[in-house]
C-alpha cells in the first residue's frame, strides 16, 4: 500500500486580551492559569476531531499510523499519515 501524507491547519489567534482583561478584573483569575497552552490544547484537540472525522466519512477502519504536530508564530498544523 502506498502511504499518503496528509496535512490540515488551523490559525492560532492573539490571546493577550486575557492578560488585559485579568490586569482589569483581578477577581476573575481564579480559575486555570497557563492560557497559552490551555488554548494549544484546544487547538490540538480540533484538530484531532477534524482528522478522525475525516477517517469515519472515508470509511478508514485503520487508525491513523503517524502523527505529529508543528506550530509556527501564526499556525499549528498536524501532519498524519493513511496506509
Amino acid at each position: 500500500m502506498v502511504k499518503k501524507l496528509n496535512k490540515i491547519s488551523i490559525k492560532k489567534l492573539d490571546q493577550s486580551y486575557l492578560y488585559e482583561i485579568i490586569k482589569k478584573y483581578p477577581g476573575i483569575n481564579s480559575g486555570r492559569k497557563n492560557y497559552i497552552s490551555h488554548y494549544k490544547r484546544a487547538l490540538k484537540n480540533i484538530l484531532l476531531s477534524k482528522i478522525y472525522n475525516l477517517s469515519s466519512n472515508n470509511n478508514n477502519s485503520e487508525l491513523f499510523k503517524s502523527i505529529s504536530f508543528e506550530e509556527n508564530n501564526k499556525f499549528l498544523s498536524i501532519k498524519f499519515s493513511l496506509e
